[in-house]
């Protein structure tokens, strides 16, 4: 299944000093998914029904892979995100805490790098 791309919504904009929601990570996993992610193991993928719950060995991730799509959404959400870390989220809910961690990091010092 696929979905639409998305674009960040103004909380996740460059210089913007909202912190993501939960909706604004999921958009941008799933449209990290949606790019990196081989044609055959996207069709076994729902998409819309990723949530804070599902389990990132569930889906159908190599360390390729995962660290593309945590790439992109470091590159989304201005945050880096260590390799330790990536390979260390049991959930998607672990990774939206960590970017929102950073990102609210990022603003109480008042910075955008």
């Amino acid at each position: 299944m696929t979905t639409t791309p998305t674009t960040p919504s103004a909380s996740t904009t460059p210089g913007a000093s909202t912190t993501p929601t939960d909706a604004d990570i999921l958009a941008a996993l799933r449209e990290a998914l949606a790019d990196v992610l081989e044609p055959a193991d996207l069709a076994h993928v729902d998409l819309d029904a990723l949530s804070r719950t599902t389990a990132l060995l569930s889906l159908p991730l190599d360390s390729i892979t995962l660290v593309a799509a945590m790439t992109r959404i470091e590159n989304t959400f201005r945050v880096f995100i260590p390799e330790k870390e990536a390979f260390s989220f049991t959930h998607v809910g672990d990774l939206a805490d960590f970017v929102r961690e950073r990102v609210a990091a990022k603003a109480a010092r008042g910075t955008n790098k």
